[in-house]
C-alpha cells in the first residue's frame, strides 16, 4: 500500500480556489467513497484551520474581529492522526500566508502521512482587480488607482493591505513549503483561463481521480462587481459608521448587499467594468517575472504554462467612477436583508444591543414619570 497522504490546497487567492472548494464540499461523499476525506468543519473551506495556525485576525482589530482558537488546529490534528483514510484533503488560500515555522508545525504534528502542498496560480496582473474587490469587501475606502499605488509602488509593502504581499510573492511562498516538505511534495498548477476545464482536469489527475470526477458546481456566480457597484461599495465603506462593528459589516454589507449582487443579480453585458492603468499592468508583469523565476528555482513540480506569469493582459485604462446606479439594482441588493442574516448575529452582539434598548426604554419611562409628577 502507498503511504497515506495529507494534501493541502494552499492557495493562491483568486486562482479558482473558491470554485474548487465548492466542488470539494458538494462532492465530499463521492470523494469519501474514493478514499479522499474532505473534513467538514461547518464551512466549505478550511480557513479557520489556517487562521488557528497563523493566529491571523478575521475582521477589524478591536471592532469585532476575532482570532481563531489554536484548539481548532489541535482537534483537527487529533482527528487526522486517528483517521485511516488513504487521502485527507484540506483547502484554504489562507494557508499561503503561513510562515515557515507554521508549515514546520504541520510537518511535525501530522503523523504517518506524506504531506503535500498544491498551489493554484494566476498571473499577478490577472488578479489585481479581483484582489482589490476582495479588500473592498473588507471595508477599505481607497479607490482602485490609490490601492494599486499602495501595493505596486514598493512591492512587498502596503499601508492599505499588508497581507497582499504575504499572499502574492508566489515564488517566495512556494519556496517556504519546499524548504519543509521537499521539492517532490509541492506542486504548482498554472491556471489557464482560456481552458476552464484545465483546472479541474489537472486537480482530478493530481488526486488520482477519474477525468470529470471533480467538476464545477452551480452554487452562486460570485461574479466581479461592475464599476457602478464598486463605486457604491466605496461610498458604503466611507459612510459606514465608525462605532459599528465588523460583525455588522460582514453580515449586512459583505454577506448581505454585496453577496446578493455578486451571486444572484446579473448586470447588463455592456456595464462599465474596472480597467487597470498601463503602468500597473507593466509593473505587475515585472513582478510576475520575478515570481516565475523563483517558482522555477524552488524545484517544485509545475503543471501548465508558466510563461504566462509575466506576459498577462487585462482591459486597460483609467477607471472613471459613475455617480449614479439603477434604483432597481439597489432594490435587488436590499432584498438581501432577511431573517437568515439576523440569525447570524453573534449572541454577544444581540445581548449588548438588547441591554442598550432596555436602558433607553427605562430612561424614557423614568423621564415620563418625572414629568407626570
Amino acid at each position: 500500500m502507498s503511504e497515506p497522504r495529507l494534501v493541502i490546497h494552499a492557495g493562491f487567492h483568486k486562482s479558482g480556489t473558491t470554485a474548487l472548494q465548492e466542488s470539494f464540499d458538494s462532492q465530499s461523499l463521492e470523494l469519501r467513497r474514493n478514499g479522499i476525506v474532505y473534513p467538514n468543519i461547518g464551512r466549505k473551506a478550511h480557513h479557520r484551520i489556517a487562521w488557528a495556525l497563523s493566529q491571523r485576525m478575521w475582521g477589524w482589530d478591536k471592532k469585532g474581529g476575532e482570532k481563531t482558537s489554536k484548539k481548532e488546529w489541535t482537534r483537527l490534528v487529533k482527528a487526522i492522526n486517528a483517521d485511516k483514510s488513504e487521502t485527507i484533503l484540506l483547502s484554504s488560500e489562507f494557508f499561503s500566508e503561513l510562515d515557515t515555522e507554521h508549515v514546520q508545525t504541520i510537518f511535525n504534528e501530522i503523523k504517518g502521512r506524506r504531506i503535500e502542498a498544491l498551489f493554484t496560480v494566476r498571473p499577478l496582473v490577472k488578479l489585481l482587480g479581483s484582489s482589490y474587490q476582495q479588500y473592498l469587501k473588507y471595508g477599505i475606502t481607497a479607490d482602485y488607482v490609490a490601492w494599486l499605488h499602495s501595493v505596486l509602488d514598493k512591492p512587498g509593502e502596503s499601508k492599505i493591505n499588508p497581507t497582499f504581499w504575504m499572499r502574492h510573492f508566489h515564488g517566495q511562498v512556494v519556496s517556504k513549503w519546499v524548504k519543509v516538505l521537499g521539492t517532490e511534495n509541492v506542486t504548482v498548477l498554472i491556471v489557464d483561463e482560456s481552458k476552464p476545464e484545465f483546472l479541474y482536469d489537472s486537480v482530478n489527475q493530481y488526486l488520482g481521480l477519474p477525468k470529470d470526477f471533480i467538476k464545477p458546481q452551480k452554487i452562486g456566480s460570485n461574479r466581479s462587481l461592475n464599476l457602478a457597484e464598486i463605486a457604491l461599495l466605496i461610498e458604503l465603506n466611507k459612510q459606514f459608521p465608525k462605532d459599528r462593528t465588523w460583525n455588522e459589516y460582514e453580515i449586512f454589507i459583505r454577506d448581505g448587499y454585496i453577496r446578493r449582487l455578486t451571486d444572484e443579480i446579473k448586470y447588463p453585458s455592456d456595464s462599465a467594468k474596472l480597467l487597470t492603468p498601463k503602468w500597473a499592468i507593466d509593473k505587475g508583469n515585472e513582478i510576475g517575472a520575478q515570481n516565475k523565476s523563483e517558482l522555477v528555482a524552488s524545484g517544485a513540480t509545475i503543471i501548465g504554462d508558466i510563461s504566462t506569469l509575466d506576459s498577462a493582459s487585462v482591459p486597460e485604462g483609467d477607471p472613471l467612477y459613475p455617480t449614479e446606479i439603477s434604483i432597481a439594482h439597489i432594490a435587488q441588493a436590499m432584498l438581501a436583508f432577511d431573517k437568515d442574516l439576523i440569525k447570524r448575529l453573534p449572541l454577544s452582539w444581540i445581548k449588548k444591543n438588547l441591554v442598550k434598548r432596555y436602558q433607553r426604554k427605562l430612561r424614557v419611562q423614568i423621564s415620563r414619570t418625572r414629568n407626570q409628577i
